[in-house]
């Protein structure tokens, strides 16, 4: 018994899987509304207006306008983050892909460098600071 995956049948597994996610993703548009309904905004997979839909009589919302924009927005963009994390599920669920991205992950992060801890100043040190200051701000100018 081969307990060794095919690797040329794996690969064509992802890619099959991955066209699919594609196809899906590029089908998704996300809506939202504000306004009880009459203002309404699609997106697409990624987050970008594709359209908005305005009432007629837009000038009765004066300066509400912009923001009942930007809800209706918003609530399209969640709504399309929803159904890309839905088709892109058939990837992210796949264990050998969850284990290949956090390899990839570890592989590229560097680590965070530690902070230095800052002592703070003695006298001299901040009265050195301003000095050395104010004979810059002298030199160069105090009008710039």
């Amino acid at each position: 018994m081969n307990e060794t995956p095919d690797l040329d049948a794996t690969i064509d597994e992802f890619k099959t899987k991955a066209a699919q996610v594609k196809a899906e993703l590029a089908a998704i548009t996300g809506t939202g509304t504000a306004a009880n309904g009459t203002i309404i905004a699609t997106v697409d997979s990624a987050g970008h207006l594709r359209e908005l839909k305005l009432p007629r009589d837009t000038a009765r919302l004066g300066n509400q306008l912009a923001p009942l924009i930007l809800q209706a927005t918003a609530q399209a963009e969640n709504d399309a983050r929803r159904q890309s994390a839905a088709a892109l599920r058939i990837l992210t669920s796949d264990d050998r892909v969850v284990a290949g991205l956090k390899t990839i992950r570890e592989t590229l992060s560097t680590p965070d460098p530690q902070p230095q801890q800052q002592r703070p100043m003695t006298e001299e040190e901040i009265q050195a600071a301003d000095d050395a200051y104010f004979e810059r701000m002298n030199r160069s100018g105090w009008n710039q």
